[in-house]
Formats: structure tokens, C-alpha cells, sequence
């Protein structure tokens, strides 16, 4: 594995984008531009990269507005200052456009995790045109509270009064009952994984934070009524197929359910889907040390299975 650092200016017209691309040994297969969550940053994928690059793809991967290194670096961890979430698809899309200048002949992927599932259905809606296969896991979908705080005129009321104030309890309103059926939890966090020491992990990184301004959590919820409204679907490009993965004890997709009511919906549209539930599981399936092999094996089966 070689690592190039990259940095572009983010289509907020303040922030520098940080962005790496992994290289295999050897001449690559494709590239798959890697979409990470909310609160979190690419470098908690590294041994997912690790596993892309043994299979000999390029990964290429950013750290979003006001999150990871762009967020330490800029003084603005917290802080996206987006102007509204189409501001994180154009970032994407100028990443994609950086990889596909050094690799302009090699099939393209996209996989998201969490809120990067999400950025990732918008962007093929957006900009799908050339990717060969799209790859969503932990999918957010048939969420309460999203669906809850869209709703909620208090919410946009404090979101118009002031997007740079802190979330205060907007971010626990959005992200409620996330444990209520955990039993005996440890934290707020344990929808996060069955691994407790994954739960830490996330909580003592410096790089992650849920302390964020409001605008954040209204990003989320904005794009969240997006892409599970009528209109998402038929504007994904119906030739690609979509490898669609979860626990099925995921509040973000409520437990399971929300999996199959996104497949569904792209079926319906023409596109081929594959999905799996992973029985048992929370969140992050691609942290838990029990299966994530098993997780990203699957996910190399996808997108080899895209060449035949």
C-alpha cells in the first residue's frame, strides 16, 4: 500500500478538504471512493482499505466538512458551515473528479457507511452516471427521529434563528432511542457496535465528535428526506447494481426493516440489489472484530461480481 495525501478546496468557499488515496501493489483493478459517517472520519476504515487494497483496488476517501482532519486542521471540528447538504455531494464529486483524472480508464465504486450511505445514494442520484456498482452498509432509512425532526417547526425555527449555534438537544432529539433496545446499555454510544471496546474506540478518537453546530444534524435530516422521498429512486441510473448491507439489531435502519424498504425501492426502479442482514449486529459491522473480514469479503465479492 502507498499513501498520497490530497487536499482541494471544499464548495463551502472556507475549507480545505484533507483526502488520501491507498494504491495497491501492482496495477489496480478499479477504484472505490469510500463515503464515511457522521461524526467520524476515513482513517476508522483503515482496515477496510487494507482489505480493498490486498484485492487490488485504489481507495480514495476525504474527511467531510467539520469532521476528521479537515475539521482539526481548519479549527472548525463541529463546524461544516455547509449552506445546506448539497454542498458535501459537490465535495464528493470533486474527489471523484481528482481519481478519475489519475485513473480514467478504470471502473469506478462508491461505498458509504452510515451518513456516508447517504451522501452516497445522493451522489449517484446526482452523479452516477459512470460508478459500476454502488455499496451502501449501515443504511439509514425508516428513521424516527429524522423523520420526527423534519417535521418539527421548533427545529427549523432554532436551525433559521441561528445554523452556527450548538445543536443542544437537537442531536439527542434526532438520535433518540438509538439503545432502547439494548438491554442494560453502558452508554448512549452502544448502538454504535456489540463491541463495547469498539464504543470506546470511537469515543476516545480525536478525530470524531458529536458536538456539533446545529447545522449538522439538520445536513442529516434534510438529506435523510431526500433520499427516502418518492423522487430519490428513479434518479439513480438504473444500470447500477447496489449491494445493500446492516445488522439487523441497526436503529438506523430499524433493525433490519429499513435494509429491505431501500432495496426494494431500487428494485422497483430497475436496479439489480444484493442484500445481506447480519444477524445479531448494530452499527458498525465493518469494526466488529468478529465478522468484519466476512464483511468486507462480501463487499469484494459485489464488486467482482460487476466484471461478469
Amino acid at each position: 500500500m502507498s499513501v498520497k495525501e490530497i487536499s482541494f478546496p471544499s464548495a463551502n468557499g472556507r475549507d480545505t478538504i484533507k483526502a488520501w488515496r491507498y494504491s495497491p501493489l501492482g496495477k489496480p483493478k478499479g477504484v472505490i471512493q469510500l463515503i464515511h459517517g457522521y461524526g467520524e472520519h476515513s482513517r476508522r476504515y483503515l482496515h477496510m482499505i487494507g482489505k480493498y487494497n490486498e484485492a487490488g483496488y485504489v481507495v480514495i476517501a476525504d474527511d467531510h466538512l467539520g469532521h476528521g482532519k479537515t475539521g482539526v486542521d481548519g479549527g472548525t471540528l463541529g463546524d461544516p458551515h455547509s449552506g445546506g447538504w448539497m454542498t458535501y455531494i459537490k465535495d464528493e464529486k470533486a474527489l471523484h473528479d481528482i481519481a478519475k483524472e489519475e485513473y480514467p480508464d478504470l471502473p469506478y465504486f462508491v461505498f458509504g457507511h452510515s451518513w456516508g450511505s447517504m451522501l452516497a445514494r445522493a451522489y449517484a442520484a446526482y452523479h452516477g452516471e459512470d460508478l459500476q456498482g454502488l455499496l451502501l452498509c449501515g443504511l439509514c432509512s425508516q428513521w424516527k427521529g429524522c423523520e420526527d425532526a423534519y417535521e418539527n417547526e421548533e427545529f427549523r425555527k432554532a436551525f433559521e434563528q441561528d445554523p452556527y449555534q450548538d445543536a443542544g438537544e437537537w442531536f439527542g432529539r434526532v438520535f433518540s432511542g438509538m439503545t432502547d433496545r439494548i438491554e442494560n446499555p453502558n452508554s448512549p454510544s452502544d448502538w454504535i457496535a456489540n463491541d463495547y471496546n469498539v464504543v470506546l474506540d470511537h469515543a476516545g478518537d480525536m478525530f470524531n465528535t458529536f458536538n456539533t453546530t446545529i447545522e449538522l444534524p439538520w445536513d442529516f435530516v434534510q438529506l435523510y428526506h431526500f433520499i427516502e422521498s418518492d423522487q430519490w429512486a428513479p434518479m439513480v441510473p438504473s444500470n447500477i447494481p447496489v449491494y445493500l448491507i446492516a445488522g439487523d439489531q441497526d436503529p438506523c435502519g430499524n433493525y433490519g426493516e429499513g435494509l429491505y424498504h431501500v432495496a426494494n425501492l431500487l428494485a422497483r426502479s430497475g436496479n439489480k440489489t444484493t442484500t445481506r442482514a447480519y444477524t445479531g449486529y448494530r452499527h458498525e459491522i465493518h469494526n466488529e472484530l468478529a465478522i468484519r473480514d466476512e464483511v468486507v469479503a462480501g463487499c469484494v465479492d459485489f464488486i467482482e461480481s460487476t466484471f461478469k
